[in-house]
C-alpha cells in the first residue's frame, strides 16, 4: 500500500486497470476486495484533486492573461491620447489610470 501511494497517478491508473483485468474484482476475497476498494478510493480522490487543481489553474491563467491584455490595451490607448495632446484629466477619466501611470507612459 505504501508503494502504491508513492506511485505517480498515471502508473496507479494503469495498475488498477491491469488488476481489474487480471484478477477480476469479483474473484477477490472479502479482505482483498476491501483493500482494493480502499486503494481505488484513495486513487480516485487524489485524481479528482489533481484534475480540479489543473482546471482551476487553467482558469486562473486565462483570467490573468485577459487582465494583462486589457491593461496593455488601456495603456496603449492612453499613450495615443497623450501623443495627440489630450489633457491629463481627460486621459485619466477615459482610461481610469492614475496621473503617475500616465506620466510614466
Amino acid at each position: 500500500m505504501d508503494k502504491l501511494e508513492r506511485m505517480p497517478f498515471k502508473a496507479q491508473k494503469q495498475l488498477f486497470e491491469k488488476l481489474e483485468k487480471i484478477a477480476g474484482v469479483a474473484n477477490l476475497t472479502k479482505e482483498e476486495r476491501q483493500e482494493y476498494d480502499e486503494a481505488l478510493k484513495v486513487y480516485r480522490d487524489c485524481k479528482n484533486i489533481v484534475d480540479y487543481a489543473e482546471e482551476k489553474g487553467e482558469i486562473r491563467g486565462e483570467i490573468r492573461g485577459e487582465i494583462k491584455g486589457e491593461i496593455k490595451g488601456i495603456k496603449r490607448t492612453a499613450r495615443k491620447m497623450k501623443e495627440t495632446g489630450s489633457s491629463l484629466e481627460y486621459i485619466m477619466e477615459c482610461t481610469g489610470l492614475s496621473e503617475e501611470d500616465i506620466r510614466n507612459l
